[in-house]
């Protein structure tokens, strides 16, 4: 797994284990109130502050050491960020697999950790027997331009939900990379 020191900060990404579900389940409630805010409606955002701690304890309790594609990024002993990845359920592509999430908190971007998770992302999907892989994002995420930066194509767009409510009028972009 990727270990160095980046911006006189240490970091590691390794495997998720069990132990970090909670520390996940923050750091998906802290980086969408930092990047979705305006974006999604407040009471989506309010939600995940609320759940936060069913979250970590559904993700504990579900937690699939056998099925796990996830891997977590440490900087100086904090989990600030993370990456899932898996089969994608769009049918429309054959050997193809799918970033769930990547998230990094708004503190360490800017210093390629997102760069790095994704590497980690497509070479687990690599190993699962994927040669392509989706990734889908909110209209209006910022985090658009990185992906098409590192060579993400525009392929079509889809309503989405997030856990059965409702984003509003914002459409999920899909974007498509050939690895």
């Amino acid at each position: 797994m990727p270990k160095g020191r980046s911006k006189n900060m240490s970091y590691i990404i390794r495997k998720k284990e069990r132990k970090d579900c909670k520390d996940i389940a923050q750091v998906v409630t802290v980086a969408w109130n930092e990047t979705y805010k305006g974006v999604v409606p407040d009471e989506v955002l309010n939600n995940l502050y609320t759940n936060e701690e069913q979250r970590a304890i559904d993700s504990f309790n579900n937690f699939d050491e056998e099925n796990n594609h996830q891997f977590v990024l440490e900087v100086d002993n904090k989990v600030v960020g993370f990456v899932s990845v898996g089969i994608t359920d769009d049918t429309s592509y054959s050997k193809c697999g799918e970033i769930y999430s990547l998230y990094i908190i708004n503190g360490y971007k800017g210093y390629g950790y997102g760069k790095k998770l994704m590497k980690v992302g497509i070479n687990e999907l690599r190993k699962i027997g994927c040669n392509k892989m989706l990734i889908g994002c909110l209209q209006g995420n910022p985090s658009n331009e990185f992906y098409k930066h590192i060579g993400g194509k525009f392929i079509k767009t889809r309503v989405s939900t997030h856990d059965k409510e409702p984003l509003g009028s914002k459409s999920m972009i899909r974007l498509l990379f050939c690895i």
